[in-house]
């Protein structure tokens, strides 16, 4: 997936963080910011159970799927594979087509007309599956995932979904198509959450819990509403799309983390509130909390260690492709 933030490159970082703590044996791992579930799905790969949390749906539509199944679905009551069956069906004008393509003249591109059509049955047909009961929930998030992974690879935009290209990427020409994908058993009972974070530590214990904030000031419910949307649905619900970009008004998700007035505040209640045998915090030297305020924050909890990787910069930051380096730090604490 493209997402900004995400920790791809960063997994042998946070797992040389995890191998500090010594502990290997049947973790319970907390990955509190899941977005694409990059960081969730591998340390489910090592076994250990995973739970999982992020307030946005789209991000909790694949953990269900990539984190939470175990196996894929067997759909019992199609006589053939439902994404052939979704492959295979004809588009329909629906909301993202009128909204989100250049359907009847509109300058908005973010999907080409055939593939916003195709969006829109592929949807449909999901949530109403569900509706009738020809899909059980977990059908629904493997079905759901899939398409989110596809749309993914269709989208003419940049990386996030702010604002869409004004000319046509090659790949967002290509005609959509849902695939399976990989679904590793690691014989546990993951948890997935879609809660505020703030307030599901109260309610939860584990071994180790890794934090990724935002860093900075911009808001992921605003930098990717059109996945929202798809996987939300909008059946039910009279968004509204508005201005150039056709964005939907989400702000009931605006994170105080990116928030320099708030984001040091909540950071400091939700370390105050796990309970969690060690903390591991992913931050960057350009975050909008300061890192001295951090380091002293995560010694009140207990004895901290600290590991930083110099990288490039994100391309969506780093627009001029210049090489700018970030040195990105992960915090270790042994909670006292």
């Amino acid at each position: 997936m493209r997402y900004y933030g995400g920790k791809s490159k960063l997994l042998d970082l946070i797992n040389q963080g995890v191998k500090e703590t010594g502990l290997n044996n049947d973790l319970i791992f907390l990955d509190a910011f899941s977005g694409t579930s990059v960081v969730g799905q591998f340390f489910k790969l090592q076994n250990h159970t995973i739970y999982s949390n992020d307030t946005l749906n789209f991000c909790y539509t694949l953990a269900k799927g990539l984190v939470g199944l175990n196996n894929e679905p067997k759909f019992k009551k199609f006589d053939k594979h439902p994404l052939e069956k979704l492959n295979n069906s004809n588009g329909k004008n629906g909301f993202l087509t009128v909204n989100f393509s250049p359907f009847e003249g509109s300058k908005r591109k973010y999907f080409s007309i055939k593939n916003a059509q195709k969006i829109d049955s592929i949807n449909f047909k999901i949530h109403t599956w569900l509706s009738e009961g020809k899909i059980n929930k977990n059908e629904f998030y493997y079905l759901k995932t899939s398409l989110l992974k596809a749309v993914n690879l269709v989208s003419n935009v940049s990386g996030t979904y702010g604002a869409y290209l004004k000319t046509w990427d090659a790949r967002a020409l290509k005609p959509i198509k849902l695939e399976p994908f990989d679904i590793h058993s690691n014989g546990k009972k993951n948890k997935i959450f879609n809660e505020d974070i703030n307030q599901l530590v109260n309610n939860i214990k584990v071994d180790i819990a890794y934090l990724d904030p935002p860093y900075n000031s911009r808001q992921y419910h605003s930098n990717y509403f059109i996945l929202e949307l798809i996987s939300r649905g909008w059946f039910e619900k009279n968004y509204k799309p508005k201005g150039v970009t056709g964005m939907v008004d989400f702000s009931e998700l605006k994170s105080g983390y990116s928030s320099k007035i708030e984001a040091l505040s909540n950071l400091e209640s939700l370390i105050k509130d796990i309970d969690a045998k060690y903390i591991l915090l992913s931050y960057n030297n350009e975050g909008i909390i300061e890192t001295d305020a951090i380091k002293k924050l995560l010694r009140e909890k207990g004895s901290l260690k600290i590991i930083d990787k110099e990288h490039k910069r994100y391309r969506s930051i780093n627009q001029d492709g210049s090489n700018i380096k970030t040195k990105e730090f992960l915090y270790v604490v042994k909670v006292d």
